[in-house]
């Protein structure tokens, strides 16, 4: 019986998987900051359930002083038995810490925290997010990283690396509009 409700949560993790593969051939290209994230929850049964997928940040914020990403989370939640939840596709803000760049690449550290999942409290583990650049020669939102890079040089305030990480997601933004329309 385990073995056969790991394989119904190994069928629908694929098929999610597979749905977001579908979704990301639409937009092969686009740049974006990204995570993936687990998380794991008592069920019903006591026992321990898990939440696996990928988390797409979108903006940052301060919140109680600390840089926040807030971010798409999209994957499945099942519980000890392997019988799936159902499909996890909401928002999401973590505490970001650590962040560092470079003109080519941005890293930072999501904190673990606990959040609310289909009505479970689900408690994520610290997970590292990040955007590579690259794509053949010429880095994506080159002078957005490098900026961010040059900022974390120095001791700036919370609000001073949001805006700079907020500069860096309308520069990748910037760039899917602009491979969209051809230019």
């Amino acid at each position: 019986m385990k073995i056969c409700s790991l394989w119904v949560l190994t069928a629908l993790i694929a098929t999610s998987a597979g749905t977001r593969h579908l979704r990301a051939q639409e937009h092969e290209d686009e740049p974006a900051i990204t995570a993936r994230v687990h998380g794991t929850f008592l069920d019903r049964t006591a026992g321990l359930g898990v939440l696996s997928g990928d988390m797409t940040i979108v903006r940052f914020e301060v919140r109680n002083g600390t840089v926040t990403a807030i971010g798409r989370i999209v994957g499945a939640l099942a519980d000890s038995g392997g019988d799936v939840l159902g499909p996890v596709d909401q928002e999401l803000a973590v505490a970001v810490e650590n962040i560092g760049s470079t003109c080519n690449q941005l890293r930072m550290d999501l904190a673990s925290m606990d959040a609310e999942v289909l009505d479970t409290s689900v408690h994520f583990d610290g997970e590292v997010a990040g955007f590579d650049s690259r794509d053949g020669g010429t880095p994506k939102a080159l002078g957005a990283l490098c900026a961010v890079g040059k900022l974390l040089e120095g001791k700036p305030a919370p609000d001073a690396v949001a805006r700079a990480l907020n500069d860096a997601v309308a520069a990748l933004k910037a760039v899917i509009a602009r491979e969209g329309s051809g230019t």
